[in-house]
């Protein structure tokens, strides 16, 4: 079984809702909720394979980078 790919990060993490944010941030290293795809999908206007998806080590540092404060 091969992973779900994701559209790239940049285009829907800064536009995906706060709760889907939450979700994500609670583990960083678990699948992706069917409902959270679904977001990432209308954001991108993109079809997304169902499946498993989880985000890859490059991904979770792109979303650590975007919630750390700024002095």
């Amino acid at each position: 079984m091969s992973a779900t790919v994701l559209p790239p990060i940049d285009r829907w993490w800064p536009h995906l809702d706060i709760d889907f944010k939450h979700e994500i941030l609670a583990n960083l290293d678990a699948p992706l909720s069917t409902e959270a795809l679904a977001e990432v999908a209308r954001l991108c206007d993109a079809t997304i394979e169902p499946g498993p998806a989880a985000l890859s080590d490059s991904e979770k540092e792109y979303i650590r980078t975007q919630i750390e404060v700024v002095d």
